[in-house]
């Protein structure tokens, strides 16, 4: 009967370990990203550098700026929807008897939910796709590319 308690409390503590620790770490990722955004350039001016370098025509940044402001609402839709989820699979883990067909079901919420974020970022790269020409296309993954590699320091 020990032995059962032990290994019950140690995969118990092993499911709140899953889900906090990922909590804690995009806090602290989410940090040091406000630090670094505000040191360097605005994100609206290194827009409008990446548009200037694309050579877009009104029409264009008219079409984007649409895709941007759809997207960037759905993507928030989610992101507070599994907010609200990882909360609610926390508090599951906290209770005393575990409820395992709701903490299941919340889990297939989460999944469903980044799943859906997957699909809605595909979406959005292939609305700019259709919007821009080929090469600048081509360039708009180029300066992204770089864009990225300058955050990873």
């Amino acid at each position: 009967m020990i032995k059962f308690k032990k290994i019950l409390l140690g995969f118990v503590g092993a499911c709140i370990l899953a889900v906090i620790f990922p909590v804690f770490c995009l806090a602290n990722v989410e940090n040091l990203v406000a630090v670094d955004a505000s040191s360097k350039m605005h994100a609206g001016e290194r827009i409008q550098e990446i548009y200037s370098q694309l050579d877009l025509t009104d029409e264009q940044k008219r079409e984007l700026e649409a895709n941007k402001q759809q997207h960037r609402a759905q993507m928030g839709l989610a992101r507070q929807e599994m907010k609200t989820d990882k909360e609610a699979i926390k508090n599951e883990l906290m209770k005393p008897q575990l409820d395992m067909p709701k903490i299941k079901a919340i889990h297939e919420r989460i999944k469903a939910l980044q799943d859906q974020m997957e699909d809605n970022k595909l979406a959005s790269v292939l609305g700019v796709r259709a919007i821009l020409t080929p090469e600048q296309f081509t360039k708009f993954v180029n300066l992204m590319h770089k864009h990225k590699e300058g955050h990873e320091d």
